[in-house]
């Protein structure tokens, strides 16, 4: 990984009395040939030169001059039939020579820099990512800084290039608007940098805050062979972060094993981009690129692109980080709300056992059987309240698949009843039931089934008035929808459409302390569970009624072999 206390950014120290010039073909049919010599007068390249000879039938005969004035070395375009580029740029009359700059001249690749005996080399100081030390280090070719500016990209020669660039930072910009998981992030730009850049390596490194250090996150190889031997230079990294711009570089002129007199085509010249990942007010890493020269050079217009799109993934990041917090926070806050809700129904429900329990103690004292039977009714009551609580919490919070086999619905519908007749006697309520037993079995959970079920029926009857309350139960199916049907209706008071809005949401409850506001959020789960749908119909004063339907049929239908209740 790409750790350690990245060095000062170093130059050349300086150069010999006479300046020599090296020129090292990287592309064409003079692959490999290197030529030097002292820059006393204009040296001429093309096929006639007697300094740079070269037998490229693309390059014309006096095709470019490179002479040495004023303490800078200057390329001009001779009238080659094909042109001059250096880094990619043509030339309009003539520019200044940098170390490690490339030249081309119709199929031909040069790389520009001074000979062994002319430069003073610093130590190298590349890391690879795995820790272990590199090859050598890079030298910068060209540098772009990064703004908000370096979204708008000047148009190069020719104006294609520019729209292709903006193609590309738009599919880009359209791509991450809407991922907000970091790595996902990260990994998505990578994708879409090697799909539109010819990288051969490259990695996304974020700083860490508490050691300062550049963490690669996704690290990516386009030919499996190269897996573990990315190398990249600290002083390039070091560079980026601390004048905030994007960098061309390449290894080839500043690579010590050039002063052995190896062939060029055996070194692994490699062309590089490193550009910063910047964010509203800090930088937040880098995004490294590079590519074997033989395969491919990059271009200071390519350079001007990856600096944008770090400019675009610093800002997703961002966008990324604070939605997480946004969720967090959101979590922090429902956890509170879920706290404060449990305890405040666990203290009415202990206030009501404390009550029942002083009832039974009193009767006890007095050997009043019928005051024991009256506190051992209300101990039992606010049980029931602690049981339905325990089960509603496990239900909701416990994510869970239905455990799916063919159920008679009647039967479930039935035992719900049964459970509730006692209740419905004490509060002097009516039961109804319009229940179709001729459907047939659907694949659904039984058990979440009774408990959703269950769990209506209970508000229902905490929403009838003793004495004239009506409950009615219903069950068919919907045989063009392919759909069961499960209504529970009561003539209760009614539910305001404003609380009517708001009924499934967790720990909110129309009962006071009778509620905890669970039981219809765990009910919407359980149906939801069953790719099916629940619906509330209220009016004030004439009652309500929940909807519930299940699909008739699912991918995963249980044992078809097993049934829940009476058989059909």
């Amino acid at each position: 990984m790409v750790y350690g206390c990245p060095p000062v950014f170093r130059a050349f120290n300086g150069y010999n009395s006479v300046p020599q010039l090296s020129l090292y073909v990287l592309q064409g049919p003079d692959k490999g040939r290197q030529f030097e010599f002292p820059m006393r007068e204009p040296v001429l390249i093309g096929r006639s030169s007697e300094q740079v000879p070269l037998s490229d039938l693309t390059v014309s005969r006096k095709h470019a001059y490179i002479e040495f004035m004023n303490n800078t070395w200057t390329i001009s375009d001779a009238g080659g039939a094909n042109g001059v580029f250096v880094n990619g740029v043509r030339l309009n009359k003539s520019s200044r020579l940098k170390v490690g700059d490339q030249i081309r001249l119709g199929s031909t690749l040069l790389v520009f820099g001074a000979a062994a005996n002319s430069v003073s080399l610093a130590e190298s100081d590349q890391i690879t990512a795995d820790g272990s030390p590199g090859p050598g280090d890079s030298s910068i070719i060209s540098t772009v800084p990064s703004s908000d500016d370096s979204v708008i990209l000047a148009a190069p020669e020719p104006s294609q290039v520019a729209m292709a660039h903006f193609k590309v930072l738009l599919q880009i910009s359209t791509a991450i608007a809407s991922v907000f998981d970091q790595q996902q992030l990260l990994n998505k730009v990578m994708d879409l940098v090697f799909e539109q850049l010819r990288a051969d390596r490259g990695f996304i490194g974020l700083l860490d805050d508490a050691t300062g250090k550049v963490i690669p996150v996704v690290v990516r190889y386009r030919d499996e062979e190269q897996v573990g031997k990315i190398a990249v230079s600290q002083t390039i990294i070091q560079h980026v972060l601390s004048k905030n711009e994007g960098v061309l570089s390449s290894n080839a002129m500043t690579d010590q094993r050039f002063l052995k007199g190896k062939s060029v085509h055996d070194m692994a010249i490699r062309s590089a981009i490193c550009v910063p990942i910047k964010g509203r007010e800090k930088n937040l890493g880098v995004l490294h690129i590079d590519s074997s020269v033989k395969n491919y050079s990059y271009t200071p217009d390519q350079l001007r692109l990856l600096t944008a799109i770090g400019l675009q993934t610093g800002l997703a990041i961002e966008i990324a980080r604070l939605y997480q917090e946004s969720v967090r926070q959101e979590r922090l806050a429902a956890t509170g709300q879920t706290v404060a809700s449990l305890s405040h129904s666990i203290k009415n429900i202990l206030q009501g056992m404390r009550g029942g329990a002083d009832v039974v103690d009193m009767g006890i004292k007095n050997t009043d059987i019928s005051q024991i039977q009256m506190g051992w009714s209300i101990l039992q009551r606010n049980l029931d309240k602690v049981q339905a609580l325990t089960m509603n919490m496990l239900a909701y919070s416990k994510p869970r698949s239905p455990n799916y086999e063919l159920t008679n619905i009647p039967y479930v519908l039935n035992e719900c009843l049964e459970l509730l007749v006692a209740a419905a006697k004490d509060k002097k309520i009516t039961l109804l039931t319009e229940i179709n037993k001729d459907q047939p079995p659907v694949p659904a959970d039984a058990d979440g089934l009774h408990q959703a079920v269950l769990n209506l029926l209970g508000n229902a009857v905490d929403a009838v008035e003793s004495g004239r309350g009506v409950i009615t139960l219903k069950s068919d199916v919907d045989s063009v929808a392919h759909l069961a049907v499960i209504e529970v209706q009561d003539n209760g008071v009614g539910i305001k459409p404003d609380e009517l809005q708001r009924i499934f949401q967790p720990f909110y409850s129309t009962k006071g302390q009778k509620g905890t506001g669970l039981g219809l959020a765990v009910t919407k789960k359980i149906v939801e569970e069953h790719g099916g749908r629940i619906e509330a119909m209220s009016k004030l004063g004439s009652g309500t009624t929940f909807r519930i339907t299940i699909p008739l049929s699912h991918p995963h239908d249980g044992d078809s072999d097993k049934t829940f209740g009476p058989g059909v």
